[in-house]
């Protein structure tokens, strides 16, 4: 079991978390050893178990960390939905923005379920599940006000959660659409796939020479 941490220890904590991005980014789960996460940070190897047991229990925490962090910033800007239509379209925002922005996050989040002992792996699907069932209420509770009719909310969250993750493989910063466009084609996709009234403003492509 890990130790509770003070300030010193949450600095270093979010150190280690930036570091281990790097080099699972890199080098995999395989490929990195605790030995190198202590050098690249600064300390020394054995205070690395005040934060986890083991390499394993790194990787869990990391990922876990990384779920927690899409769910919670999703769930404060649901709070303010005043509409299903509206909590889709935020739900949408958070999701394809994370996933461009975050694309360490999201790969080695992807890649390295496979690292994780059975035990571990479940606890993270749960999470997954979790932040999915958020967008099938959403998509249920629409049909019960009548803000759209979808026969099948289950297959249709798993529709969207599918097309919008798929951006961070091929979203550039540079490239023709900025991030606030892109996100506001993606919402008018989704709007339409569930057939909302929500007016959308014509979009303004932002072009880099």
């Amino acid at each position: 079991m890990t130790r509770t941490i003070g300030s010193n220890g949450e600095r270093t904590l979010r150190s280690l978390r930036e570091a281990g991005l790097k080099r699972l980014y890199k080098q995999g789960f395989a490929g990195t050893t605790l030995r190198e996460l202590a050098k690249d940070v600064g300390v020394q190897a054995g205070s690395l178990y005040n934060y986890f047991e083991n390499k394993q229990d790194f990787l869990f925490q990391l990922m876990d960390y990384v779920m927690d962090t899409l769910t919670d910033a999703t769930d404060q800007r649901l709070a303010a939905a005043q509409s299903q239509h509206e909590a889709l379209m935020i739900y949408v925002d958070c999701h394809v923005r994370y996933h461009c922005e975050k694309k360490r996050e999201v790969l080695i989040s992807t890649t390295e379920l496979r690292s994780l002992t059975p035990q571990n792996y479940e606890k993270i699907i749960a999470k997954r599940d979790e932040y999915e069932r958020r967008l099938k209420d959403i998509l249920a509770k629409g049909n019960e006000l009548d803000e759209w009719n979808i026969a099948e909310p289950h297959i249709t969250s798993k529709l969207i959660l599918g097309m919008m993750t798929s951006v961070g493989t091929w979203y550039r910063s540079d490239g023709k659409l900025d991030l606030d466009n892109l996100v506001r084609v993606y919402q008018e996709m989704v709007s339409n796939l569930v057939n909302g009234s929500i007016d959308l403003e014509k979009i303004e492509i932002s072009r880099v020479n």
